[in-house]
This record gives C-alpha cells, structure tokens and sequence, in this order.
C-alpha cells in the first residue's frame, strides 16, 4: 500500500519547469524524489560525471594490484615500515582524489 497518498499540483511557468527539470536532471534523481528532499531541507548534489565511475573502477583495480603486491612483499621479507609508507601515501592520494572530484561531499 502506497504510504504517500496525499497529491498537490503546482502551476509553473516555462522558465520555472525549465529550471526545475535542469536542476532534476543534474541529480539523477525523479521529479517527485527531488522535490521532496528539497521540502525536509536536504541539500541536492549534482551527479559525479560518467568519467568518475571509470576512474574508481581503474583505481579499485590499482589497489587491488597493490594488496596483491603487499602479500607478496611480505612473503618475500620486504621492509615492512617503507612498504606501510608507500600504502599510507597511496590512500592519502585516492582519498583527496575523491574528495576533490565529488566536490567536498
């Protein structure tokens, strides 16, 4: 059973539903999502370009390499300490990378 079950219609004028469908688009998000969220005060964020995802797969996979790399360091008797550095340097980039590209979210 639907538990929204109460409907408003709004008069807008071109320039208005013009705005409202641009704004609608950049989220990724339905009409009726978005204005809702919008109504409790959420603050709506543009969807992150179709590049970024591709950008996240390549760098998952970069650190899945590393991770493999590190079990064979281990084996093989590397200095832990440096190896640990190299880890810490590497997560510090992808995690500004992140940040810088989805805006501070």
């Amino acid at each position: 059973m639907a538990t929204r079950t109460n409907e408003i219609k709004v008069r807008l004028n071109d320039d208005e539903l013009s705005n409202l469908m641009n704004q609608v688009l950049r989220s990724g998000l339905s009409r009726e999502k978005f204005l809702r969220l919008v109504l409790n005060g959420n603050q709506i964020k543009e969807l992150p370009p179709i590049a970024y995802y591709d950008l996240i797969k390549e760098l998952n996979a970069n650190g899945n390499n590393l991770n493999q790399l590190t079990k064979l360091a281990y084996i093989l008797g590397i200095d832990e300490t440096r190896l640990n550095e190299v880890l810490s340097i590497h997560e510090r980039i992808l995690l500004k990378l992140d940040k810088q590209i989805r805006g501070n979210c």
